[in-house]
């Protein structure tokens, strides 16, 4: 379990050092959040491989190429997930003045952002789901995330 919480640290530093190095918009968070997931990809593919070729794929969790101990620290933060929304809460809270001085922009800045999400949230996932059958034909996974 210190193994895999270390793999999460580390790819959490990567992407916040190459946020650094090259003045990134993008936090350096969701930048090693990419990067781990590239890496269990290309890890999940090389398995593929393996497999195919006699190899054996005992450390994996059902056979998606996650170690389990990973995945298992993934599961215990996302059920966590909540408590981390907290000092945001309280942030905001405290800047309630500034928010109530800008309520329209914010207001605005609020459903614009919410509605160009949804349109292309749907877009990506009509042209991802394109040629594929439909979602209730696909077999249930029991409500598994991860």
């Amino acid at each position: 379990m210190v193994q895999a919480f270390f793999i999460l640290l580390f790819f959490q530093f990567l992407g916040t050092a190459l946020q650094d190095c090259f003045h990134l918009s993008v936090p350096g968070a969701v930048i090693g959040m990419f990067m781990l997931a590239a890496c269990l990809i290309g890890r999940k593919q090389f398995f593929k491989i393996r497999q195919a070729k006699g190899g054996r794929t005992a450390l994996l969790a059902e056979q998606d190429g996650i170690p389990q101990d990973l995945a298992r620290v993934a599961r215990s933060l996302i059920g966590a997930l909540g408590l981390l929304f907290v000092p945001a809460g309280a942030g905001i809270a405290g800047q309630f003045t500034l928010l109530r001085a800008n309520a329209w922009p914010v207001c605005v800045a609020l459903v614009g952002s919410t509605l160009l999400g949804l349109v292309v949230t749907a877009l990506v996932m009509q042209a991802m789901t394109r040629g594929h059958a439909p979602a209730e034909n696909l077999p249930d996974n029991g409500g598994q995330v991860l």
